[in-house]
């Protein structure tokens, strides 16, 4: 397994949509401030490093045309 794979299953993992909540809580705690963004772009943030982990885990190694 590539680590590029490694880090793709573990931002999926992180940044399930149903963690968005626990993940906004426990910013608050480390910053002791409230997240400067709404509920609904903290939703979209997830749901786009989400995507971007399962692209990193499902695609293929991929080779150059120039390497034998």
């Amino acid at each position: 397994m590539l680590v590029r794979q490694r880090v793709g299953i573990l931002l999926m993992i992180l940044f399930l949509p149903i963690n968005g909540p626990l993940l906004r809580i426990g910013i608050q705690e480390i910053t002791e401030k409230p997240v400067p963004i709404g509920e609904f772009y903290f939703f979209a943030l997830c749901i786009v490093l989400f995507l971007l982990g399962g692209i990193m885990t499902f695609t293929p190694k991929l080779k150059s045309p120039f390497q034998e």
